[in-house]
């Protein structure tokens, strides 16, 4: 019999970063373990179908919301216990699990409390994303944030983050965690040689389009590029259901630039489009760490970042940028600087799947 391990994320298996690194994951130790995930959606997920080919089960308990502000925010704040009740219930019909692995931003209180009362010896938090500081938050947030720190930090057995700052925003400065890279395939991200070298400006985006992944600041980008140099481009990749999609397509229409940005599917070819691009654009208004920067590293790709997201990034590729200087100044350093356009492949070994399997096997021992 193999261990069971319990796998938790804040949203469903979408094609975006926690899903993605939780299926290096599965793919990698399915053979060791039986995976099980507790998602927060109703949502079906691009990597359902591939999930449950390794033979494990998916539970979903989407958050629950009122329209009355109010009774929201009293939502939010009970929401542990609201998760710690239904996941000892899970635990309980469907154990017994030998590791709980929380992806769950601060809602990782309720479901390692539960393990922790269910007696799961192995129990880890898992922080992706990097948070505003504490002193610009309202009062609720704060008492919140207080009550899931001390009770992810009593119940766990691991804390670990893809960065420092990840870290230090979501346990708190003084916790003892430790930093777990994510990984890239770097078999996937493995450019032509030689490298193709686009002659004009090949922008390109990855991500599910959401107002924090921030689209529509790329669009502007290429607005302002296209002044100057009519012949850029931008290919935008990434699921674009809901309303903020239907705002960059509105957008894209409305500047008259459909002629010049391709927008595609998340399952569309990746390092594919990349060959066919020199530089990545990451206008994120928050990230734990930005796994495509890497990715785009490795394929020879320039890469122009906010300064939100961590340094740790930075393979030699990356600049980063104010999203307060706006779409014109970050449309003029691309102009200032023709070798962003020269392809360049940077030395990304420290980001290999092998290594972050290697990492994720000594978490999970007994």
């Amino acid at each position: 019999m193999k261990n069971k391990v319990l796998l938790i994320s804040s949203g469903g298996l979408m094609k975006s970063g926690v899903p993605s690194v939780l299926m290096t994951i599965v793919r990698a130790l399915s053979d060791k373990y039986t995976f099980d995930i507790l998602v927060h959606t109703d949502e079906e997920g691009f990597f359902d179908k591939e999930f449950l080919s390794y033979g494990g089960l998916i539970f979903r308990l989407p958050k629950k919301h009122s329209s009355i502000k109010l009774f929201d925010r009293l939502l939010e704040i009970t929401r542990p216990l609201y998760l710690q009740r239904h996941t000892r219930k899970l635990i309980k019909e469907n154990g017994p699990y030998s590791i709980i692995h929380c992806n769950n931003d601060f809602d990782s209180a309720g479901c390692v409390s539960a393990a922790a009362k269910e007696g799961i010896p192995v129990r880890i938090c898992h922080t992706h994303r990097t948070w505003e500081n504490d002193s610009k938050t309202g009062l609720l947030t704060k008492t919140y944030r207080k009550i899931c720190r001390k009770a992810i930090i009593k119940a766990s057995t691991s804390l670990i983050g893809c960065s420092a700052s990840a870290n230090s925003s979501t346990f708190g400065k003084d916790a003892k965690a430790e930093i777990l890279f994510n990984s890239y395939d770097e078999k996937h991200f493995s450019p032509t040689l030689p490298l193709v070298q686009p002659k004009n400006i090949s922008l390109i985006q990855v991500g599910y389009f959401n107002s924090n992944k921030n689209q529509l600041f790329s669009v502007n980008i290429l607005r302002e590029l296209k002044k100057a140099t009519p012949d850029a481009h931008l290919t935008l990749i990434g699921d674009r259901k809901g309303s903020y999609g239907e705002s960059v397509e509105k957008a894209i229409s409305d500047f008259g630039l459909n002629d010049s940005v391709k927008l595609l599917p998340p399952n569309a070819d990746i390092p594919k489009e990349m060959e066919k691009s020199n530089i990545l654009l990451f206008p994120s208004n928050n990230e734990g760490f930005g796994i495509v920067l890497i990715e785009a590293q490795a394929m020879g790709l320039h890469c122009l970042s906010s300064d939100t997201v961590p340094r740790e990034t930075d393979m030699g590729g990356v600049v980063y940028m104010s999203l307060a200087d706006g779409p014109e100044t970050w449309a003029s350093y691309i102009l200032s600087d023709s070798s962003l356009i020269e392809k360049r492949i940077q030395d990304c070994s420290k980001y290999t799947t092998e290594k972050f399997i290697e990492s994720v096997k000594a978490l999970y021992s007994l």
